[in-house]
């Protein structure tokens, strides 16, 4: 297993590490331990958006899966003990925005603080088929889906719109997740010499999780997990929606703020009709 360790201080790098990084490294089991001297000592920092542009073609934009702060792969990867952020911001003004891309067969994250807004966490694998031309352009595109396993332990995890996502099956135990209050943004249809811009409230903040679950297959575990909000107003946050029909979630022996709606689940089209495919439950010891 290759050990990588980053001292306190922020790191301003966009790390890769996949299967050429291993053979340049002579590393035949294909296996990560990552590092830091602590939750609060040790950052991983970049700040790539979905919305800019692509450095090896201008005309296109860098989309979701290649904006990653961190992207690891092979056959486990253990990550510890730092913060791994994308500060991009908003997702309306700088799209989505990876801290993670986690897809190693078998992942461990363990007080690992994840910052982002729109999608921070993604979980391989993608789904079979793309909804839009060039939405999965990335690291994994013309890959098989290959299933991952990843378990999350005392991390805490921040964002506001699909924040955790993919089709992993994935374990959450004693994690903190926490839902950021999206401001409102100056409305640009309204600016004009005569008429002042306008600021418009979002109803619904965000959306903590977006599984989508291949057929099948268990999808994401909250254990014993927290779910708090920096200031989101009450009843504004959904805690999933199915970014596929097949997309579960359990939520077990967690405590919710006043900042989840009453509903609890979403629909993806409609945040009102649940996919009747959707599995989302919540348990209670």
């Amino acid at each position: 297993m290759k050990e990588i360790f980053f001292d306190k201080g922020i790191h301003y790098k966009k790390l890769y590490y996949d299967s050429e990084y291993f053979k340049e490294n002579g590393d035949s089991d294909a296996s990560l331990h990552i590092k830091g001297a602590g939750m609060d000592a040790t950052t991983i920092s970049w700040s790539d958006g979905g919305f800019d542009k692509a450095p090896d073609d201008g005309s296109i934009k860098l989309g979701t899966f290649r904006s990653y702060t961190m992207f690891v792969s092979g056959k486990e990867a253990i990550i510890e003990d730092l913060t791994i952020e994308n500060t991009a911001g908003d997702g309306r003004l700088r799209g989505q925005a990876i801290a993670l891309y986690a897809d190693a067969t078998n992942v461990i994250c363990r007080r690992v603080h994840l910052k982002g807004h729109q999608d921070t966490l993604f979980m391989s694998p993608l789904p079979l088929e793309e909804r839009e031309k060039g939405g999965f352009t990335g690291p994994r595109r013309d890959c098989p889906r290959l299933m991952t396993t990843q378990y999350y332990e005392d991390c805490i995890i921040e964002g506001d719109v699909d924040f955790i996502f993919g089709g992993a099956n994935a374990t959450f135990k004693n994690c903190t997740i926490v839902s950021l209050y999206r401001a409102p943004l100056r409305d640009m249809t309204t600016i004009s010499k005569e008429q002042p811009a306008t600021y418009v409230e979002q109803a619904v903040q965000g959306f903590v999780c977006a599984p989508n679950t291949p057929k099948g297959e268990s999808g994401l575990h909250f254990i014993d997990c927290n779910f708090i909000t920096d200031r989101c107003p009450d009843g504004s946050v959904y805690l999933a929606r199915p970014w596929r029909p097949d997309g579960a979630a359990v939520f077990e022996n967690c405590t919710f703020g006043p900042h989840i709606h009453p509903d609890l689940f979403a629909g993806w089209k409609d945040i009102h009709t649940l996919e009747p495919t959707a599995r989302f439950y919540i348990k209670s010891l």
